[in-house]
């Protein structure tokens, strides 16, 4: 038998369940409640399974990682492309864009959007140039 799943559909992201998952529907913004709720419930062997947009499904594992889970737990499969959230590595304002090259709307510096990702702010490093 495979490990439980507990899925996470994100802003409504179509999921076909297996037979050992069990699917809750959210928000990135209730994120944090449902998996609140979740968490302790959860037994060893389980695995998380974000699906969801790449903005969306990093912010829930963010939320994920923020709580105890481990990284080795969670897997995102991104669906769709809504741009990317940028974390500015001068004044470590969060936001979302869809460029690569963009200006800090907090601290209003030019920034290059790496490739790197923040497990923990769940979002792209933005570096000044």
């Amino acid at each position: 038998m495979s490990a439980p799943h507990l899925v996470l559909a994100v802003d409504g992201a179509e999921v076909r369940p297996g037979p050992h998952e069990r699917v809750r529907e959210l928000s990135p913004d209730e994120a944090g409640a449902v998996l609140d709720d979740e968490l302790p419930r959860l037994t060893t062997g389980w695995r998380l399974r974000i699906v969801g947009t790449p903005r969306a499904g990093l912010l829930v594992r963010a939320a994920a990682l923020a709580r105890g889970a481990l990284d080795e737990e969670i897997t995102v499969e991104a669906v769709g492309d809504d741009g990317r959230t940028v974390f500015c590595a001068h004044c470590h304002h969060v936001f979302p864009t869809a460029g690569r090259s963009v200006g800090c709307p907090a601290c209003e510096l030019a920034l290059v959007v790496d490739d790197h990702v923040s497990p923990r702010h769940g979002a792209h490093l933005g570096v000044p140039v």
